[in-house]
């Protein structure tokens, strides 16, 4: 009688357990997100695997290489829209000073369309295309008092990127700004490892939130005074997209020193900054 009731608990673990397991994966697809971070359009087809969304939720990127087999269709996307599709191939680990990167390739890729991401999900992730106003004075001098702010007394304003668009479909366009002021090494515009008086470079989002303006700096980095190898960064946008189909769009930014780069993806969340993920690798 023992014999007969484990026998059967066996069977029915056999039985059971497979089931439920691929009935779930089923439910759940999982929805990858790979970036691009070209800023010399150099088109090469393997970028960071920044993680996955299943069923609304955020997956962290080894978890979401572990469900990611290959053959998976992107749409590609860069800050004016959908650029085209590819497949992807199986995420793999880096080697060396990369060994915690996550990449992923992808075929065909776009040619000299510089930065962009790439959504694995079959909703279209661009909601609403980032615009550029022009740069008013009054937009100039708004800008200098926020470069005032953490020190820098006379800044020399470089606006790098000005985009307008509605993040939370509430009918408000925010406006996400770029701005950089380096030194630059080469006709190739290699950044160098040493930061001037008065360097920086920043993301910054003005936002209504209960009825008021605010500016929030998203990233970046301040220079008042000289130093010498402190490595500095250049921080650019390279998205705005829905990331996992709810409607709301995040913020994909770059970063890069002279050796090396990353990618973040940001969700804002009223005057909230949330950093969801983070892939990138340098010596």
């Amino acid at each position: 009688m023992t014999i007969t009731r484990l026998t059967l608990a066996v069977i029915m673990v056999l039985i059971l357990a497979p089931s439920t397991h691929v009935g779930t994966a089923m439910a759940t697809p999982v929805y990858p997100i790979v970036a691009f971070n070209d800023p010399f359009n150099d088109s090469k087809p393997t970028g960071y695997l920044l993680g996955g969304s299943a069923g609304g939720q955020w997956i962290k990127p080894a978890a979401a290489a572990a469900l990611i087999p290959g053959g998976e269709e992107y749409r590609l996307y860069t800050l004016t829209g959908e650029v085209g599709k590819s497949a992807g191939r199986q995420p793999a680990k880096g080697e060396d000073a990369c060994s915690d990167t996550w990449y992923a390739t992808l075929a065909p890729f776009p040619t000299g369309r510089g930065s962009l991401v790439a959504v694995g999900g079959p909703w279209n992730a661009c909601r609403d295309p980032s615009k550029s106003p022009a740069r008013s004075s009054g937009f100039i001098k708004r800008r200098r008092r926020d470069f005032k702010a953490p020190g820098i007394a006379n800044p020399k304003v470089n606006l790098t990127q000005v985009l307008r668009v509605d993040l939370d479909g509430d009918g408000v366009e925010e406006v996400l700004v770029s701005a950089t002021n380096y030194g630059k090494s080469g006709s190739g515009g290699g950044l160098t490892p040493d930061a001037r008086a008065g360097d920086y470079s920043l993301v910054l989002l003005r936002k209504v939130v209960q009825g008021k303006v605010i500016t929030t700096i998203i990233t970046g980095e301040y220079y008042p005074s000289a130093k010498k190898f402190n490595v500095p960064a250049e921080h650019r946008v390279i998205g705005v997209l829905d990331l996992n189909g709810d409607g709301i769009l995040e913020i994909v930014l770059s970063g890069r020193y002279y050796e090396g780069d990353w990618v973040d993806a940001y969700r804002i969340d009223g005057a909230k900054v949330i950093k969801l993920f983070s892939m990138g690798c340098g010596a």
